[in-house]
């Protein structure tokens, strides 16, 4: 019972819909992914029930948009001055 209490927890923190906000939100570039996120998203729209697999997909993707966010902050915060000459 601990372990379905724990996963509706979760759920409602890293649900898939805001697993693929977060990867949408990030625009990183996804190649051959995108029709498999885009499959993905369509079942959870339909409230149709992810297999494990999905899941771990779109947690993947999400790690990935996080490193890709990350990334890009500090891009933005390294100064033209900060970086070396040539």
């Amino acid at each position: 019972m601990e372990g379905k209490l724990r996963m509706q927890r979760n759920e409602g923190i890293s649900g898939p819909h805001m697993l693929i906000k977060i990867i949408e939100d990030s625009k990183i570039p996804l190649g051959q992914e995108e029709a498999k996120l885009h499959s993905i998203k369509g079942e959870v729209e339909r409230d149709l029930p992810l297999s494990r697999e999905d899941y771990a997909f779109l947690n993947r993707l999400v790690e990935r948009a996080n490193e890709w966010q990350r990334g890009t902050k500090s891009s933005e915060d390294t100064e033209p001055s900060d970086t070396m000459p040539g």
